[in-house]
């Protein structure tokens, strides 16, 4: 019983130093004040067969690292990595709505074709 005390203790003791750490950066950039940090030390996450330490999703950044000396590194970085996806998102934005646009025409184009060649078939 006490050793599970004590890891969840540590959890919440490392916890609350990722998010001081989040508002002094977010106090020293004057953004971000959405952003949130969740720390899941040790579970399993992958993207393209790499193992992840941290990602961010939307204004979340999580942290996976069981390495106490390195969880705020990876905070710092998934910070980072969130500013930049603030910059990013409406270039996203503008190239999936030509995407859309893009396919709409295609499909509008390959249905006249079919009805030609229906027409033709018919005859």
């Amino acid at each position: 019983m006490k050793k599970d005390n004590l890891a969840i203790a540590k959890v919440a003791s490392m916890q609350k130093r990722l998010n001081d750490e989040l508002e002094r950066l977010k106090q020293e950039l004057g953004i971000g004040h959405e952003v949130r940090v969740e720390w899941s030390p040790g579970v399993a996450r992958y993207h393209n067969g790499r193992r992840l330490l941290e990602e961010v999703k939307g204004n979340t950044i999580f942290i996976y690292s069981k390495n106490h000396d390195e969880v705020l590194d990876l905070l710092r970085h998934g910070f980072a990595e969130w500013l930049l996806n603030q910059h990013a998102r409406p270039y996203i934005q503008l190239i999936n709505s030509l995407i859309v646009l893009f396919e709409q025409l295609q499909y509008e184009r390959k249905e006249k074709i079919v009805e030609a060649l229906a027409k033709i078939m018919g005859k």
